[in-house]
């Protein structure tokens, strides 16, 4: 059972989530069409979409969506061990997402050489640490862009 407080936030939420269909209707209705479809029982199950949305609920710091989709998580069966496991998972892909930034970018920046960096391609190191999610430009092998053996994959910034 939530607390009466996180009760209160999600009603809430749910009422004007609702009256939002008096001045969208249209958009009210694609909107609450699709999220039901996202979250309906497919290949993942119900109750771990809603995990999976308590951990992205808990790292954007979006405290309604966390009480919600913990209790819709709780309403598919899950247990107060899953749900902390999923607050665990969270808080470690959190955490691995500050240390890569720290490890690629300012450890490369500070130590290229110590990073294992050497040879980085025509624009330096400023080019290489672009957060791009795809750059045309980097290749696993140092190789220019369409030339044999070239392996353009995502960029290093992530």
């Amino acid at each position: 059972m939530t607390s009466a407080l996180a009760d209160q936030k999600v009603r809430q939420y749910k009422d004007q989530a609702g009256r939002l269909s008096e001045t969208l209707p249209e958009t009210a209705s694609a909107y609450h069409q699709w999220t039901g479809e996202c979250f309906a029982s497919g290949e993942l199950d119900a109750k771990t979409k809603h995990l999976i949305a308590l951990a992205v609920a808990m790292y954007a710091n979006n405290e309604v969506c966390t009480f919600y989709h913990m209790e819709e998580a709780r309403s598919e069966g899950a247990s107060d061990r899953q749900i902390m496991e999923t607050a665990a998972v969270a808080a470690a892909a959190a955490s691995g997402h500050v240390l890569s930034q720290g490890v690629v970018r300012v450890q490369g920046t500070l130590r290229p050489e110590a990073a294992g960096f050497a040879g980085i391609p025509a624009g330096g190191m400023q080019d290489y640490l672009q957060d791009t999610e795809f750059s045309a430009d980097w290749d696993l092998n140092h190789e220019a862009p369409g030339a044999p053996g070239a392996t353009h994959e995502v960029s290093p910034s992530y």
